[in-house]
């Protein structure tokens, strides 16, 4: 089929592949580019496809490419337009009014359009101006890629190097089971007044010990996480108080190249990962969707992101796993099925499996009697109510996985049960340090416990867990939690 003209309104193109290759740039190290091409041509046949249907209404190219582009723009743009509006608690950013406004604007412009001669001095400079802008991020890439710059955030020491080999010593499996967002039996009752006793007597039976006043480091996900699997703190985050979008983006880079991961593989392990991070040679597999990665760095404030984190319930209600509420529940499942199914595996080689899922993390899928609750029930701002009629599904998640782990290794892997940071229940309680308080259950095969404390915080979990193993002679840092907030 013949396109009337098209080479005329290279802007059209070139603003999505701008978009892209731009986003590409500011996360280059955290994007596949394979990924990148998929979106960029998905993008391309949105624009045109809109092209097309603009020049059957105006049969002019320019002026089609140009309505096109405004349609591609609100679309690509749309959290910034929206966000500054619901900020400031301007009417216009609710999508009942939004919406249409938009709709009316490409229609009274289509209709301006339609009278007027072609906008060859405006379709050039579009032409110009998103050539150059393309250009520029390439040299900005090649730059980069020239530059032996030191990641924005590091750790303090490195651990994978130079530690004694012991040679004499066991080398089990070790499980890290992250239930993400679990607060600890002692705040659920002290604070609460939940009583998860039941858990707790479960794990205890089980030969578990549990460290009641266990702490977070940090009570945000990517970053607890950085810092649990490097043993140290985040040196580099300049602005606590004021986190940017880069400041989540940087983060990634400790962990890909986690010092717990890497003294592993040093001594012999390998590496199942079953968690949304990348790990040092081994990438993520697994897809969370409140956690934003790969492509998803790039559109995380278009329209479709925000329908479907707004509106998912009502795909939910349809098309149950095509939903976002769907994709959490499915990714839950699959991560424990394809964890039960590793710890039935007896590979000649020690492994560190990483499990991560959202799990009593919202949505709130089931209640307290483990009836799955409607979509439009679990689409709703957080309730701590909510969060706890969740608990007894996501026990008996745990109870399950754990069961399985121990009778497939024969009670000879090493467990840690744990959760990235507590539940923050804003207006709840008026101390945010129970924020932090996390679930924190380890179980070692000799039933050897002595090391552990009950206030440790998850910056010395490997260092205890490396020091019993291995014999590491790790020194023990002091355990602080560090509030973060967003700059928003």
């Amino acid at each position: 089929m013949k396109i009337p003209a098209a080479n005329r309104s290279f802007f059209l193109f070139l603003f999505p592949l701008f978009f892209v290759f731009h986003g590409f740039v500011r996360n280059a190290r955290f994007i596949r580019v394979t990924d990148c091409l998929v979106l960029t041509g998905a993008y391309f046949l949105a624009a045109l496809i809109l092209y097309l249907l603009f020049y059957a209404l105006l049969r002019n190219s320019i002026n089609a490419a140009l309505v096109a582009s405004f349609v591609m723009a609100f679309y690509l743009f749309f959290g910034f337009i929206h966000d500054p509006l619901r900020k400031h608690s301007i009417f216009l950013h609710r999508y009942s009014i939004l919406l249409p406004v938009f709709l009316g604007l490409t229609v009274l412009l289509t209709l301006y359009l339609r009278k007027k001669a072609p906008f060859t001095r405006l379709s050039l400079y579009l032409n110009l101006l998103f050539l150059l802008s393309i250009l520029y991020d390439g040299a900005t890439l090649t730059w980069q890629s020239l530059q032996s710059r030191s990641p924005r955030f590091s750790t303090v020491a490195v651990f994978s190097e130079g530690q004694p080999a012991c040679d004499t010593c066991a080398k089990p499996d070790i499980y890290l089971l992250v239930f993400d967002e679990y607060t600890g039996s002692r705040t659920l009752r002290d604070v609460y007044h939940y009583d998860n006793h039941g858990l707790d007597s479960f794990l205890e039976a089980q030969g578990f010990h549990i460290q009641g006043k266990s702490r977070s480091n940090y009570w945000f996900t990517s970053f607890s996480m950085a810092s649990m699997l490097n043993m140290s703190y985040l040196n580099g985050i300049s602005h606590p108080q004021a986190l940017t979008s880069d400041d989540y983006t940087n983060v990634w880079e400790p962990l890909r190249k986690s010092e717990v991961v890497n003294s592993l593989i040093a001594k012999g392990y390998d590496i199942v990962n079953l968690s949304p991070f990348d790990l040092p040679g081994h990438p993520s597999t697994v897809s969370q969707p409140f956690i934003a990665t790969n492509t998803k760095l790039i559109t995380y404030h278009t329209l479709a992101d925000y329908l479907e984190r707004d509106f998912g319930y009502v795909l939910q209600r349809f098309i149950p796993r095509a939903s976002k509420l769907g994709n959490v529940y499915k990714t839950n499942e699959t991560v424990i099925s394809r964890t039960i199914q590793a710890s039935s595996l007896h590979p000649a080689r020690p492994r560190f499996i990483y499990m991560h899922v959202a799990l009593p993390h919202s949505p709130f899928l089931f209640d307290s009697s483990l009836h799955r609750r409607s979509p439009e029930a679990t689409n709703v701002d957080f309730r701590l109510k909510d969060y706890l009629d969740y608990l007894p599904y996501t026990n008996l998640q745990a109870k399950q996985l754990i069961t399985a782990i121990k009778g497939n290794s024969g009670g000879k892997a090493v467990i840690l049960f744990m959760s990235d940071h507590g539940v923050r229940a804003w207006h709840d309680v008026s101390d945010f340090s129970y924020f932090f308080n996390n679930q924190n259950a380890v179980y070692f095969p000799d039933r050897g416990y002595s090391c552990l404390y009950d206030s440790i915080s998850n910056v010395n979990q490997f260092r205890v867990v490396f020091n019993k193993l291995f014999r590491s002679n790790l020194p023990l840092l002091r355990d602080s939690t560090i509030f973060l907030q967003d700059s928003e």
